[in-house]
């Protein structure tokens, strides 16, 4: 009898989400277990089955602690907010909020046909007032607060005001980039601006003068991980360096704890690493150099950052970006302007202008020029940059173009430096060498040990509508933030802006209003920008534990139940990103004792991307050639993705269809090969961007989401890449099938209630073992392996009895929910297999009814018997005794290693 899948599927989703099967309660005094997927971004593209995996091993694993008896809260939402929905509304003339709704409904049916265990009545969308409001909350926070480097620990910036009322900043020990000191008088002699801009320099949100990507194109500065190769991902468009206002969070007060804390995560050493690189934590000497102009020292230096001290030798000069402020001061303000800022640097347009201004080298008294240019390449030293010829390449270039002298620093193969431009290092250990010159600068205070790292405070501000407004007004440029009672606030829906209008703060109405004018009295200028999408993200599970609450963002009982994320599935992508900025926010929240731990995540769990074969065709001087005509020399012509769907079996292209799906194609000329026109197909990671997605609806169609569930966690271990080769999804489908037919005889449901023998139950138990271990080791793909062993064996020895195929419904029930809820309630059972316990192991039969054991005579090897497991000491004595190989002695100990040895010590 077959499986009707199309039937049964749509019969218990219907169920499951009419009677609310899967709604998590708070059961504060059941132990609980919290397992959690990746925030999803509702696009229109719909999910793939790249998606599906991470998705499913998440749910797998949900049911599983279920059974086991925990109050297993596994929620879902929408992170909806989000560059590309504006995009694809300026372009459409669609509301964002319309087009989003749209996305939502889509992932929502997907999601619900692939019978996933979420509880929908947590569901949170970041778009919702509703949600967003916390969002603001926790900015105000941040603006509200400064951070104790003594305490480690953000603090209430009240506490601050109140120490600089008291003793002004002398003894302040704060996260700050604020120099200068005050006592408590000057404090008090400081009017509301100037504290205002001092507190700027503390607080955790800050607004400052910052070098973001600006990508004028989208109209927006993008984040670092938005970006690849100068590009913006969405769309494509080249992103610049500007210097603009933006508001953004201290993240780097908290990169010490970030790293430290690592140790608390259980997560691979790939992800641990991959966070320690971005973090990029590097020890090394702060090295101070003194102006000289005009055949004297000025009364001004600068330092640079070094981890190779003995390279100061090799400085032949030192670049300034262009647009510099450091040392403007001493130079023609027209090298600060933003003329050459944008220069691509390639070799032609590599420049350098002399400032006029030296550096003294006080270990030499050399002096080294300094140069403005566009070459500013160095993670740590961005402000000034010492340039060594000797070790890079790029420097080499310059001071061969700028003509300059070449100190020559050489590091040979024994370690030891030799130097032309001074003796000191010449035949010196290199770690030596080091060590003279720290010491020298220490001693001469020109140098000191710090930290550095590579990571900057995360730029806060987005120049886009669809987003979280930030509560902050401006009166006489100076932020105000907007009290916490009048949260949340969203803009005024406009139709389209107009230039000189601006969302305003209206005084007396406490809301947000679209006017041209501004009064600084009653109508206050507004912060227009809004908040980047992963502001929404990096909290989200704590509303997942108590989503209906308007008043708290999270209830201090239930956040005290549910604590931490037990298990968090996700991308090894969002390891820069996500994870880094989430648990950065999670640390604040602690610190000001609204969360009750100290990371937000107890394990991480990455899945492998799911690669499929992308189509390529080629583009020259507007034409298109078919692969094999011009396969020897494709790296000279333009790589242009297409939809896999438009390929045939044979890769070649559906040309007619090509015209149809995008406007560049409709009057394209195509060169054919024998009037065939090929593509090239390879295989990469699933991405909506490069058109080679399957989308899991027609897998569904075709074979069930029970098929699809299982199929996907088969391909291989969860952490691995895999290849999605939908040839082999037959038999995953077969077996389904096979399972039912356990049950079904000649369109029947036939069930055995008689007793099952011992060789049955070894059977079952050995699988319930097996598969139990492997799910608590998170290994996804071996329970699969595991279901079929099992199912051949009861074929083979013909048994359908409801001791054994009971508890085999329950473990197949986790990966496949809607043939197992069909089986169980044939069974009789009246509550849902969701319910349902994990079967319980009998150990008796998980061991061998026979073992060899060696029996040794005073440690000593005398010889092996075969003997039944289940005899006792008594009785497996005297089968020793008995045997010829056995001289009677007398024993004086009989030490008996179960399933091991038996070891008998004589007198």
């Amino acid at each position: 009898m077959k499986y009707n899948f199309k039937k049964i599927e749509k019969k218990w989703q219907k169920i499951w989400n009419k009677k609310k099967i899967y709604l998590t309660k708070n059961i504060l005094n059941k132990k609980k277990f919290y397992v959690l997927d990746m925030f999803p971004y509702p696009s229109g593209y719909g999910l793939h089955v790249g998606h599906i995996l991470g998705y499913t091993a998440s749910d797998v694993y949900s049911r599983f602690k279920k059974s086991l008896g925990y109050n297993v809260l596994h929620p879902i939402g929408f992170d909806s907010f989000g560059l590309p929905t504006e995009q694809f509304a300026i372009k459409t003339g669609k509301s964002p909020h319309k087009i989003t709704k749209l996305n939502i409904k889509k992932y929502r049916k997907q999601l619900l046909k692939l019978g996933f265990s979420y509880d929908w009545d947590r569901t949170i969308y970041t778009h919702k007032k509703e949600y967003f409001k916390w969002t603001q909350w926790i900015f105000l926070k941040l603006f509200n607060s400064w951070y104790d480097k003594d305490k480690e620990q953000a603090k209430d910036i009240k506490k601050l005001i109140k120490i600089f009322n008291k003793n002004g900043n002398l003894n302040v020990i704060a996260y700050s980039r604020f120099k200068k000191k005050f006592n408590s008088l000057q404090w008090k002699s400081f009017n509301f601006s100037e504290k205002e801009r001092i507190l700027q320099n503390y607080r955790l949100a800050f607004l400052s003068k910052s070098s973001v990507n600006w990508c004028p194109k989208l109209g927006s500065v993008l984040a670092n991980e938005e970006i690849e190769n100068k590009l913006s991902k969405i769309g494509g468009y080249p992103v610049f360096k500007k210097k603009m206002f933006q508001w953004s969070l201290r993240i780097k007060a908290y990169l010490k704890r970030l790293l430290k804390d690592l140790k608390l995560i259980k997560c691979t050493n790939k992800l641990k690493s991959i966070q320690k690189k971005w973090i990029g934590k590097t020890q090394g000497i702060k090295i101070v150099f003194f102006l000289y102009k005009d055949k004297k020292i000025i009364n001004q230096k600068f330092e640079i950052f070094t981890t190779k001290p003995y390279l100061i030798f090799g400085i032949s000069f030192f670049c300034l970006p262009f647009g510099s402020s450091l040392i403007n001061k001493y130079t023609n303000n027209k090298y600060t302007n933003n003329k050459y800022t944008n220069l691509s640097l390639n070799n032609k347009n590599r420049i350098g202008i002399f400032s006029g201004l030296y550096a003294v080298n006080d270990l030499n008294k050399k002096k080294i020029p300094i140069y403005f240019s566009n070459f500013v390449k160095d993670k740590f030293n961005k402000k000034i940059i010492p340039c060594i010829p000797s070790v890079n390449f790029e420097s080499l270039f310059l001071a061969k173009k700028f003509n300059l002298n070449i100190p020559i620093i050489i590091q040979n193969k024994n370690n030891k430096t030799i130097c032309t431009n001074s003796n000191f290092l010449n035949g010196l250990d290199i770690k030596l060498a080091n060590v003279l010159i720290v010491k020298y600068m220490l001693k001469k205070k020109i140098g000191f040990i710090c930290i550095k790292y590579k990571i900057n405070n995360a730029i806060f501000s987005r120049q886009r509508s669809w987003g979280e407004p930030i509560p902050i007004y401006f009166k006489n440029k100076i932020p105000i933030p907007i009290s916490e009672k009048y949260l949340p606030l969203s803009f005024p829906k406009v139709k389209k802006k107009i230039k000189d209008f601006y969302f305003a703060w209206n005084k007396k109405k406490k809301k947000i209003v679209y006017t041209s004018l501004i009064d600084n009295k009653n109508l206050l200028k507004l912060e227009n920008c809004t908040m980047p999408s992963w502001a929404a993200s990096n909290f989200y599970f704590l509303r997942y534990m108590d989503p209906n609450n308007f008043y708290l963002l999270v209830d201090k009982k239930i956040e005290n139940y549910w604590r931490n994320v037990d298990l968090y599935i996700g991308g090894i992508e969002h390891a820069t990103g996500h994870l880094i900025y989430s648990r950065f926010i999670y640390k604040f929240l602690y610190d000001r004792g609204l969360v009750s731990s100290k990371e937000p995540f107890r394990r991480i769990l990455n899945q492998g991307m799911i690669l499929a074969k992308s189509a390529i065709i080629f583009k020259k001087k507007n034409k298109f050639f078919s692969y094999f005509l011009i396969k020897d020399n494709i790296n000279k012509y333009q790589k242009i993705y297409i939809d896999i769907k438009l390929v045939k079996n044979n890769n070649e292209v559906n040309i007619n269809k090509l015209r149809k799906w995008l406007p560049e194609f409709k009057r394209a000329k195509f060169i054919y090969d024998n009037k065939k026109f090929f593509c090239y197909r390879f295989f990469e990671k699933m991405s909506k961007s490069k058109f080679n997605v399957i989308n899991p609806d027609s897998i569904c169609e075709e074979y069930g989401a029970d098929t699809l569930r299982l199929y996907e966690l088969f391909l291989g271990p969860l952490e691995k890449y895999k290849i999605c080769n939908l040839r082999s999804i037959k038999g995953v489908n077969i077996f389904l099938n096979k399972f039912w037919n356990l049950f079904h005889y000649k369109n029947k449901f036939i069930i055995d209630e008689s007793k099952s023998s011992d060789k049955e139950k070894r059977i079952l138990n050995i699988s319930i073992s097996k598969i139990k271990k492997n799910l608590e080791s998170h290994h996804f793909n071996i329970p699969i392996s595991e279901f079929m062993i099992l199912l051949n064996k009861l074929k083979e020895i013909k048994c359908n009895k409801r001791e054994i195929l009971e508890p085999f419904t329950i473990l197949i029930g986790f990966y496949a929910p809607h043939i197992s809820e069909e089986i169980w309630e044939k069974l009789g059972n009246k509550k849902s297999i969701f319910f349902a316990n994990f079967p319980k192991i009998n150990e008796k039969f998980l061991l061998k009814k026979d073992i060899i054991y060696p029996i040794t005579l005073n440690g000593k090897l005398k010889f092996k018997l075969k003997t039944d497991l289940s005899l006792n000491t008594i009785k497996l004595l005297n089968r020793i005794l008995c045997n010829n190989n056995f001289n009677f002695l007398l024993i004086k100990t009989l030490v008996l290693v179960k399933t091991k040895i038996i070891n008998l010590v004589i007198y």
